[in-house]
């Protein structure tokens, strides 16, 4: 999801609006635009030989709660745990999820330490890295939270190797939008550090690119920018608790 939000482990998100963008209606249509990049980092989480099912579950920037609920209906739930800066999505993925786990907690940034030490089977983060300023601090919550044998699976395009990245950030910065460059191999360091093992993957490898021209949020300059982005640029990360 697309939500602005520090990762620092005691650091407060200062968003300060009800939505990322400019036009809130973009929060609308944010399901429909991510569900098939959803889906690839599900089917591959699927395909990955995960030693159990993940019944204990947190989605960093889970807006109002879209990819939980998807989670929750693949693999039921005992545990939900969201992160989100933004209060109104905060509340709706919260009324949203409340049937869907014994226990749902959709927390802001500055309450990651409610969420208990080696407690949950899978982190899920999705296209949230590039409003993150302090990736280690990211990547050390999701060390601090995963149990043993547990797994964090992250989909970024969104950053330094990705040629179209710099044209998106520049026009998120002329909205007066704050947003981050990450290298790639900066976040797998990241996560050595903290005792994961970092590994990387494309995030879909078929299919169809579907792509409106009339997009405001994230325009492409050749339908071969757009084809490079989902087929190679967009990367899968599996942060593996050992």
């Amino acid at each position: 999801m697309l939500a602005a939000l520090s990762a620092a482990p005691d650091q407060t998100a200062m968003v300060g609006e009800s939505s990322f963008f400019v036009d809130p209606n973009d929060d609308d249509l944010l399901e429909s635009r991510n569900s098939v990049f959803w889906e690839a980092m599900l089917d591959n989480i699927r395909r990955d030989r995960f030693g159990r099912v993940p019944k204990r579950v947190l989605d960093i920037g889970c807006h109002r709660g879209g990819l939980l609920a998807r989670i929750a209906e693949l693999w039921g739930g005992d545990a939900l745990f969201g992160i989100e800066p933004i209060p109104a999505a905060r509340a709706r993925a919260q009324l949203r999820l409340a049937s869907c786990a014994k226990t749902v907690q959709i927390l802001s940034p500055e309450q990651w330490k409610l969420v208990p030490d080696r407690s949950l089977d899978l982190v899920v983060c999705h296209e949230v890295l590039f409003t993150i300023e302090d990736l280690r601090g990211l990547v050390g919550n999701i060390a601090r939270v995963l149990a043993s044998g547990g797994r964090a699976y992250v989909v970024a395009g969104c950053h330094a190797e990705n040629p179209v990245w710099s044209m998106w950030r520049d026009a998120f910065e002329r909205e007066g939008r704050q947003v981050y460059t990450h290298r790639p191999l900066e976040l797998m360091g990241f996560a050595g550090e903290f005792g994961l093992n970092p590994a990387v993957r494309p995030l879909r490898e078929t299919g169809w690119a579907t792509y409106d021209p009339a997009d405001n949020v994230f325009a492409f300059p050749s339908v071969g920018a757009l084809l490079d982005h989902q087929f190679r640029h967009k990367l899968l990360f599996r942060l593996a608790q050992k």
